[in-house]
């Protein structure tokens, strides 16, 4: 009997890849798909040597073939397993293959590329899968390699199989589609065995797969149809970047709020700021913003008393932020437009004492359900397209234990500190040398194991020379790494030390041991 690949194990496997990604350093597996195509086209074969990979046709070859969904956009034709976002006609050229000259080529030095009279030549470095394992699959000290059945299993979905056929003919076909030298293979991507009934289905039973894909990517929130293309606001995070994947997906889903949590300096109040710009129609009007702290109140958050001449008792009562926001969010609900509400510092307050009844009604399941104001007995709602997000810092221990029936109503979304993001804030900078840039990026690895909870990446953001690097270092990174050591003495000096050896080798020093 003649198989097929069922289309649900299609859309399984781009979420399976998508947290694979969370587990990798997240920017750089953009190169998984033009690595790829030099795969295909031989590039991994011993003694390859240099092979004809040209943007056209070869380039718009594989993407036609693996990533086209024939739906009638042309605009979008194609989908991005690594970002579950479409992609414009142009993206082979565009984005691919740029991406691959700018990094795997000159930064990283994994291949080589020449011109030739037929169009460019390229061949991968002899060492192409250790630099590709340490740029892509590392973090944090930890190689998670690439998971072969999810990628094939997308690859091959409308190709024809046996009755007898199962995961390892998946990974077989893989390697004799991008053949590589075993010892490379295993660097790079790992098999997990699955039962052959949770990937195939007979090739009687019809399968979409074009609509499993599009249920696992992930769309714009906000209608920007409704507003025109001029006066549209800049997107103000890569599309790519997987916070904003994350949130996006939750929102798409139906989150109540979103709290972004992690150790300071990890970047959660922007990551606050620049997703919300990215989702709302109107960044100055649909974004609303306040701070909570131990004293602060319904009455400060909701609505409250203001003295008032006229008021025979000396006060009215007036709206706050959250109020505020509701209403705006109505006036552009017709719109199918958002409006985000940001709390930073959404611990330091009490829930019960900031939220009240509204506790019950952020919830999904009972927006636009009415209920009574308790200060002004009116009637009120809180709109569906309200998005809440928060920052939390959980390590903060000034702050009592979070209310259990606050947090449940909240999707959570860790930002941890990033050595890609270092890396990325120094290149920009333009003061290091990418020898001194991937040494900053191991010491800052290595300081993470060394300081509870870790230092965030935000602290490189203005970093351009070593001297910066010394300053931020004094005044910014070691008093936040003390705070956390607290009183232990061997660590402190651990983590100092550490410092001082890491200066030393980017000035050239000969360091003992």
């Amino acid at each position: 009997m003649a198989m097929q690949i069922r289309a649900d194990r299609v859309a399984l496997a781009l979420h399976n890849i998508s947290d694979w990604k969370e587990q990798v350093r997240a920017q750089s597996t953009a190169h998984l798909m033009p690595f790829l195509a030099l795969l295909e086209k031989g590039a991994g074969k011993e003694n390859a040597g240099e092979i004809l990979f040209r943007e056209t046709p070869e380039e718009f070859d594989f993407w036609n073939k693996y990533f086209r969904v024939n739906d009638g956009d042309d605009v979008k034709p194609y989908f991005n397993p690594i970002t579950l976002r479409r992609a414009e006609a142009g993206f082979p050229h565009s984005n691919a293959a740029t991406i691959r000259k700018n990094t795997f080529q000159n930064k990283w030095k994994g291949a080589t590329r020449s011109d030739t009279a037929d169009g460019e030549s390229w061949e991968l470095a002899g060492n192409y899968a250790d630099i590709f394992r340490a740029n892509v699959l590392t973090k944090g000290g930890q190689v998670t390699r690439v998971p072969v059945v999810d990628l094939a299993v997308l690859l091959f979905r409308s190709e024809n199989f046996d009755e007898a056929d199962d995961a390892r003919t998946l990974e077989r076909r893989f390697r004799e589609r991008f053949p590589q030298q075993d010892v490379d293979y295993e660097k790079l991507f790992v098999f997990v065995a699955e039962d052959r009934e949770h990937i195939f289905v007979p090739d009687t039973v019809v399968q979409d797969y074009e609509v499993a894909i599009k249920s696992a990517l992930v769309e714009d929130v906000k209608t920007a149809a409704a507003i025109p293309e001029t006066e549209a606001p800049p997107v103000s995070l890569d599309l790519s970047d997987p916070i904003l994947l994350q949130v996006q997906q939750l929102l798409t889903f139906g989150s109540s709020g979103i709290i972004l949590t992690g150790a300071p300096g990890t970047g959660k109040s922007y990551y606050a700021k620049r997703i919300a710009i990215h989702l709302v129609m109107t960044p100055a009007t649909d974004i609303f913003r306040v701070q909570f702290h131990p004293s602060y109140g319904y009455e400060d958050f909701v609505e409250g008393y203001r003295p008032a001449e006229n008021a025979v008792s000396g006060y009215q009562i007036v709206d706050k932020t959250f109020i505020d926001a509701c209403e705006r969010a109505r006036a552009v609900k017709a719109d199918n437009g958002l409006v985000v509400l940001i709390v930073d510092e959404i611990n330091r307050g009490d829930p019960a004492r900031v939220f009240g009844e509204l506790l019950t009604y952020i919830e999904r399941n009972y927006r636009d359900d009415p209920f009574i104001l308790p200060f002004s007995g009116r009637k009120f709602t809180i709109p569906n397209n309200l998005v809440l997000i928060g920052t939390m810092n959980p390590y903060d221990r000034s702050v009592s234990q979070v209310d259990a029936a606050f947090v449940r109503r909240f999707d959570h979304i860790e930002v941890s500190p990033s050595r890609e993001v270092v890396e990325m804030l120094l290149e920009k900078g333009e003061g290091f040398s990418p020898e001194h840039i991937t040494e900053i990026g191991a010491w800052f690895d290595t300081i993470q194991r060394m300081v509870p909870f870790g230092l965030g990446h935000s602290f490189f953001a203005d970093v351009q020379n070593l001297d910066h690097l010394k300053l931020v270092w004094r005044y910014r990174m070691r008093p936040a790494a003390e705070l956390a050591i607290d009183l232990n003495d061997g660590a402190r000096g651990n983590v100092i030390a550490s410092f001082d050896a890491l200066v030393k080798r980017l000035e050239g020093v000969a360091v003992d041991g």
